[in-house]
């Protein structure tokens, strides 16, 4: 059998015991984190002393079945990992072709549905760990990518680099074209975050060249995106605005579309041009595959508002998002964006009232950096409005907000 490397780690599954000293006994959290603890660990005892492991009368089933029940019936998890417990008593022998692809789908909801980016990464690490190369290599891969993802979301860059690296050699000796570009923009994100924009634009400009040559659209898109993203941080508004908008029309997947969509809609509006960003948000208001990008372009909506100083676009916005669930980042937001534009509006005892609530969630939950950006950003304010369709059809832009401008009329109608 042959596994990759995985990274050293001194506990297995340190993020969840980590999780469970902290949260409180008896808390979403710590049912969360302790059956998914005793899952990932009965599956390590089943691979190393085999199927009675799992037997129905075993007391390790039944713990984990407890674990996985105290979870809320409508808890996404809890399904994933019963499924999981059921494909391991199904088989009459240990085989991991099966489970690793339900432990991959666990992992994904810790990340995408929880926002557990530490959780995940366990998750993903146990896959890597237990996976052989041959007979998994494509959930191997797979987990090297989005392992790769939830390290550089907590900030591990030099982790991230190694595990992209890796996947990269792992999908070059299998000679896939597709996993290796996705391994090789992992590198560049890591370059891009560390603040090199010439070498990440580099590497993203190589990968969109053989991902076009080879009629790659998703990876060539993907680039693309991140190009604009490149360009943008390095302040260079117009590149951004042309190549994000590129990423949009040979973007198909739904999630990566919103993406684009949402990151065109505030390189539109930090260069003043607020009516194209507005429409920007607007489709991703009417045709987003979930509910927190929906939720973050109706955040952002007020902040085009308060920008635009239109009230009655203030007002509907927020009534909009009245009573909506949405992370604590975007409440954080909104709260700050209200609060610019009751002072905006005159409304100076309502927006103290807001900005103190803004500062005491931020306080609570470590993300002080939040309104810090929010300090910058009053202090340097955007571009002035410009109107969604440029009257001078020779500015670079106008063929976006002219795009724009008819999807949302279509997306509308």
């Amino acid at each position: 059998m042959s596994r990759p490397k995985a990274h050293p780690q001194t506990l297995k599954h340190l993020p969840f015991f980590e999780v469970l000293a902290s949260a409180p006994e008896g808390s979403a959290e710590a049912k969360l984190a302790t059956a998914g603890l005793l899952a990932l660990r009965m599956i390590d005892h089943w691979v190393l002393a085999g199927p009675a492991i799992v037997e129905p009368e075993s007391v390790s089933v039944r713990s984990v079945r407890q674990a996985i029940m105290a979870l809320p019936p409508k808890e996404p998890v809890r399904e994933s990992l019963l499924t999981i417990v059921n494909t391991m008593q199904m088989l009459r022998h240990v085989d991991l072709v099966p489970v690793l692809p339900r432990v991959f789908a666990y992992a994904q909801l810790l990340e995408r549905h929880h926002g557990s980016m530490a959780l995940a990464a366990d998750a993903y690490r146990s896959i890597i760990r237990l996976g052989d190369v041959e007979h998994d290599a494509e959930v191997v891969m797979d987990s090297y990518y989005r392992l790769a993802f939830c390290e550089r979301k907590v900030g591990a860059l030099d982790e991230a680099l190694e595990t992209s690296t890796a996947m990269a050699k792992l999908a070059g000796r299998r000679k896939d074209r597709v996993r290796t570009l996705r391994a090789k923009m992992g590198v560049a994100q890591v370059a891009m975050m560390r603040g090199d924009w010439a070498a990440a634009d580099s590497q993203f400009v190589a990968i969109a060249k053989d991902a076009q040559h080879h009629e790659l659209t998703r990876e060539y898109a993907m680039a693309t995106h991140n190009r604009a993203v490149v360009a943008a941080r390095s302040g260079n508004s117009t590149d951004a605005i042309l190549l994000a908008h590129d990423a949009l029309q040979n973007t198909s997947d739904p999630i990566e579309r919103d993406r684009v969509l949402g990151d065109l809609a505030a390189m539109l509006l930090i260069t003043g041009r607020v009516d194209a960003a507005l429409d920007a948000l607007r489709i991703l208001e009417l045709t987003a595959v979930s509910e927190e990008p929906r939720v973050t372009a109706r955040v952002n909506i007020v902040a085009v508002a308060v920008r635009s100083g239109d009230r009655a676009l203030f007002d509907s916005a927020r009534a909009n998002l009245r009573d909506s669930e949405m992370p604590i980042e975007a409440r954080i937001n909104l709260l700050a964006e209200t609060a610019r534009g009751f002072e905006i509006f005159g409304e100076p005892a309502a927006a103290r009232a807001l900005k103190s609530e803004a500062e005491r969630l931020a306080g609570m939950h470590g993300l002080e950096q939040l309104l810090v950006q929010h300090h910058t950003a009053q202090a340097n304010p955007p571009a002035p409005p410009r109107s969604s369709v440029a009257t001078d059809e020779q500015d670079p832009t106008y063929p976006v907000a002219s795009s724009l401008r008819m999807m949302a009329a279509a997306v509308a109608a």
